[in-house]
């Protein structure tokens, strides 16, 4: 089974977790340890700096690493910081960037339509999805409101949450999912005893992403939790990697 991971990320943050690859190589090792082949990757400093100092960091860092696909984090283009959406999309083009992060909490901003207009277009029409963490640092609670007010705002935009805590988020996500049909859950902290079985038999395997949340959780949880999960091995493959692939082959730049 192909293992594509939707979440990882590589660099020194600035609060290390206890095990972490500092760069491309280091990342490549713990796939290999753990047999995922390939991963969607942000950096550190896109996180813990800024997307504009990050974004560069990633593209040099994984180049010439064709098992690690890169992504932008955004910021509102008010304030010029990224440039122009065609610039953007220029070098989305040139390094074959098909995925957007958000960390509005780090970064300061507001996910809202008055903000971000013109990229949730550019992401709506270029099927470009748009990763966020909903995860305990984020609140809990007020992290699902953003997420129904990112949909409300772009209904049509391709939205993967990740990182939802393991302590059940389905009455949140559930909701959400009947609505919103580009929805997707990641699967890094799925870890609700028979979720993904249940979820699968009620909405089918699609809407679930393979991803580990690397390096804060361990990837053998989301994997075991995969393996172990109670349905086909058709639904297991399209989980493992199968899904991501048909997200980002729709892409259009």
């Amino acid at each position: 089974m192909k293992l594509f991971d939707c979440n990882a990320s590589l660099g020194a943050a600035m609060v290390r977790p206890i095990r972490f690859a500092e760069d491309a190589e280091g990342l490549l090792e713990e796939m290999d340890y753990y047999g995922i082949t390939e991963a969607l990757v942000y950096h550190s400093r896109q996180y813990d700096d800024s997307p504009v100092v990050g974004n560069e960091i990633l593209l040099d860092e994984i180049d010439g690493f064709d098992r690690l696909h890169g992504t932008f984090a955004i910021l509102p283009l008010q304030t010029g910081e990224l440039g122009s959406l065609e610039a953007i999309l220029e070098k989305m083009k040139a390094k074959s960037i098909r995925a957007f992060w958000a960390f509005p909490a780090e970064h300061k901003y507001l996910m809202t339509r008055t903000a971000l207009a013109s990229l949730y277009d550019l992401m709506v029409e270029g099927n470009i999805p748009l990763f966020i963490s909903v995860n305990e640092s984020c609140g809990g609670i007020s992290g699902w409101y953003l997420v129904e007010k990112i949909l409300s705002d772009a209904p049509d935009l391709t939205l993967v949450v990740t990182e939802h805590g393991s302590w059940g988020h389905d009455r949140f996500f559930r909701p959400l999912i009947e609505k919103y049909e580009n929805l997707y859950i990641d699967t890094s902290r799925y870890e609700l005893d028979g979720g993904i079985s249940d979820f699968c038999a009620k909405y089918s395997a699609e809407r679930l992403l393979f991803g580990t949340g690397f390096p804060r959780w361990n990837p053998g949880g989301p994997i075991l939790t995969l393996v172990q999960a109670d349905i086909t091995a058709h639904e297991r493959e399209m989980i493992a990697s199968g899904n991501l692939e048909r997200i980002l082959g729709r892409v259009r730049l």
